[in-house]
């Protein structure tokens, strides 16, 4: 177990890394986001009954579930990131998107583990959803280099990409650090996105966040959007993510927001949102805090 001292020594270098690189001149003007850190604050949302699927066998979800919608209300958080995880909802969904017509942004993942091809779900956020969802700012590749049957060729995913931008929308990826690292094979599909999230799967591994989280900052270059991942759950385990690990984690995101190393946050997941646990009161407290106040100071 790391003791406080030890926290803020890799803190407090993780900072020092960031300003000898110059973190000052990643993306000194606001572009697609707002000033503030809320602004730039996303959830990761999936179907409240995916809460089951996320225990071990022969254990049972520790509290309340919630939807997308309502999990990022009670987080206070301005934007959701749709991901159809486990099928659900299963297309057509009826009404469901009628939960995020307040919210600022959304994003509609076609890359996600649900039934259909890339090129369907494509068309259902181009085709469907963009013109009855105004809040609809962009598409996200879920699991997109760890998982070879999403995982498109350079050429699949140009096309991809341009119809993408073509409608107005953004283009996210996933990019996890601790299971495919930042490979040289993959900077021409980066370089097709406009954004990157950046995650680290096992909580144990939160601790190389001050070292990755830069690397990754300078595999993608400095004019790309790079949103840091925070689990409140650990899958790996099937329990929320213990409390020092998660104050290890938003130490790092506050550090890194401040010298603008990455461009926003995403919290996982949504469903979450209502358990009374320490990962989950120890963001919720955070985001009171530092939400209001303005990225890059």
């Amino acid at each position: 177990m790391t003791d406080r001292r030890t926290f803020l020594q890799e803190a407090a270098m993780a900072a020092g890394l960031a300003a000898a690189g110059g973190c000052r001149a990643f993306r000194n003007d606001c572009g697609f986001y707002g000033p503030t850190i809320r602004d730039r604050l996303w959830m990761w949302g999936h179907h409240a009954q995916m809460c089951h699927k996320s225990v071990k066998k022969g254990s049972v979800w520790p509290g309340p579930t919630v939807e997308q919608a309502e999990g990022c209300r009670l987080m206070g958080i301005p934007n959701n990131c749709v991901v159809r995880w486990g099928n659900m909802p299963a297309y057509p969904w009826g009404n469901y998107f009628e939960q995020f017509k307040d919210m600022k942004r959304i994003t509609f993942a076609i890359t996600d583990g649900a039934a259909g091809t890339v090129w369907e779900k494509l068309d259902i956020a181009l085709n469907e959803l963009k013109p009855t969802t105004p809040n609809l700012t962009g598409c996200f590749l879920d699991d997109f280099f760890v998982e070879k049957s999403l995982n498109q060729k350079v050429e699949d995913l140009k096309i991809i990409s341009d119809r993408v931008h073509a409608a107005g929308l953004r283009l996210s990826v996933v990019l996890y650090s601790d299971q495919d690292g930042f490979r040289p094979e993959f900077k021409p599909k980066l370089e097709l996105c406009d954004e990157t999230s950046l995650w680290f799967w096992k909580s144990s591994n939160i601790a190389t966040m001050a070292d990755n989280v830069r690397r990754c900052r300078d595999f993608i270059g400095p004019d790309k959007d790079l949103l840091l991942g925070l689990y409140m759950w650990d899958f790996t385990i099937g329990a929320p993510v213990p409390a020092e690990r998660m104050e290890r984690q938003l130490e790092y995101a506050r550090r890194f927001l401040a010298d603008r190393t990455v461009t926003g946050l995403i919290f996982h997941p949504t469903y979450a949102a209502a358990l009374d646990v320490p990962a989950v009161n120890l963001s919720k407290r955070w985001i009171a805090e530092f939400g209001d106040r303005l990225w890059g100071v």
